[in-house]
């Protein structure tokens, strides 16, 4: 290396701190649009049809629209070209490029109402991030990507004047692709414009970066969906429902909207398992949760509280009828035909409603957990707690006395 740098003249350097300084702003530039359009998507999930466009747009700059059911910001964002397109989509939440208004139009699709965010391309990428890119001295611009026109994506584009880094966004989209340009003005002339083994040792150097990057990220996000997924069932784990339902609560207490927590107990289980099996248990177990999410809708969450029970999360429902039409639909769902070979399994229910029967998480799982241990003891499909039996607390004795 010391014999290589020995070779490097002082434009060869000045080239080289150009380079890192433009790539290192079209991969900020990246991250600053992934992160927006993930910021989008989740804000959208979160809203609720009593959701205002304005509180959507609470964390966004620049000229960004929004738009709830019919009530828009702006413009009415269902008249956008690909609006039908996007929200015919199967998926829960959709982000696609705009050619028309030259932009990305983000939308979410519940049973009752469809909400979007436009992020005109001058939004996309956050203002710290601009502003770090300024200093720099590298100029920034995001623009539709253009299959004609083929690019030397994330390359260095050595042009007469100037220095040129090329990133194409397209993993965060369903459809559609953006390209990220950033450049730097080259005051070094032409005569160093071979650095020659410079060059060689940066591209190997980035190849290498992109590879360990890549198995970092790949690893993250195996260690991630370990870490908040039921390995059996494949719903969410126990950690990650206690941390969503958290999300949602203090979500349902700053909007008024309401929700519902239900806790599902598998009725005679251990006899499954103890007369077939734990294997043929496990895939009851499985079956189970195919059947829950089925039942739901997309806005609900169900996970694995452990064992044979499982934890339901419901945004939005505020009256009891509308928690029978619920608990019924989940009990329907799970009896209607049998599990595993000719084996019928069904749920004993309790449900608890924020924030009538608990005004935190804690509270509401005991509520639900009481309603369920009654719903099983008498026989009953279903329970709705009440705000008596909500402070009641179940010793080990009474459980021990209840047969599954």
């Amino acid at each position: 290396m010391a014999t290589l740098v020995a070779l490097i003249d002082h434009r060869s350097e000045l080239y080289s701190d150009q380079d890192a300084r433009v790539q290192a702003a079209a991969a900020a530039a990246t991250n600053s649009v992934q992160g927006t359009l993930l910021r989008a998507r989740a804000v959208l999930e979160l809203s609720t049809a009593d959701t205002s466009p304005d509180e959507l747009l609470a964390t966004f700059g620049g000229t960004v629209e929004a738009c709830v059911g019919t009530r828009c910001s702006g413009p009415d964002l269902a008249a956008l070209s690909t609006f039908g397109s996007a929200a015919a989509q199967p998926l829960p939440t959709v982000a696609v490029v705009d050619p028309a208004s030259n932009s990305v139009l983000v939308v979410a699709r519940t049973a009752t109402f469809t909400s979007s965010i436009q992020l005109p391309l001058d939004a996309v990428v956050a203002a710290f991030a601009l502003q770090w890119i300024a200093e720099l001295e590298v100029d920034i611009s995001v623009d539709l990507s253009n299959s004609e026109q083929p690019q030397d994506v994330a390359g260095i584009a050595g042009k007469p004047g100037e220095r040129v880094a090329i990133a194409e966004i397209s993993e965060s989209l369903d459809d559609g692709s953006l390209m990220i340009r950033a450049s730097a003005e080259s005051n070094v002339g032409w005569g160093a414009d071979t650095p020659g083994p410079y060059v060689i040792v940066v591209g190997l150097g980035a190849i290498l970066m992109a590879l360990a990057g890549w198995t970092f990220l790949a690893e993250r996000r195996n260690l991630e969906r370990r870490a908040t997924t039921d390995e059996l069932t494949g719903l969410a784990n126990r950690s990650e429902f206690e941390r969503q339902s958290e999300a949602a609560i203090e979500m349902a207490g700053r909007f008024g909207t309401g929700l519902c927590i239900m806790l599902v107990d598998l009725n005679g289980f251990k006899q499954i398992n103890d007369t077939r099996g734990h294997q043929f248990g496990d895939r009851v177990l499985k079956a189970c949760a195919e059947r829950l999410v089925e039942a739901l809708r997309d806005t609900d969450l169900v996970a694995r509280w452990g064992g044979d029970e499982f934890v339901v999360i419901l945004p939005g429902l505020v009256e009891a009828n509308a928690v029978r039409n619920s608990a019924e639909r989940i009990a329907a769902a799970m009896s209607s035909a049998p599990m595993e070979a000719d084996v019928l399994v069904s749920g004993s229910i309790g449900a608890a409603l924020f924030p009538r029967h608990g005004s935190n998480f804690q509270a509401l799982m005991q509520a639900a957990d009481v309603a369920m241990y009654e719903a099983k003891t008498t026989g009953v499909v279903h329970r709705l707690a009440s705000t008596v039996d909500a402070e009641i607390d179940i010793s080990a004795d009474r459980r021990k006395s209840i047969v599954p």
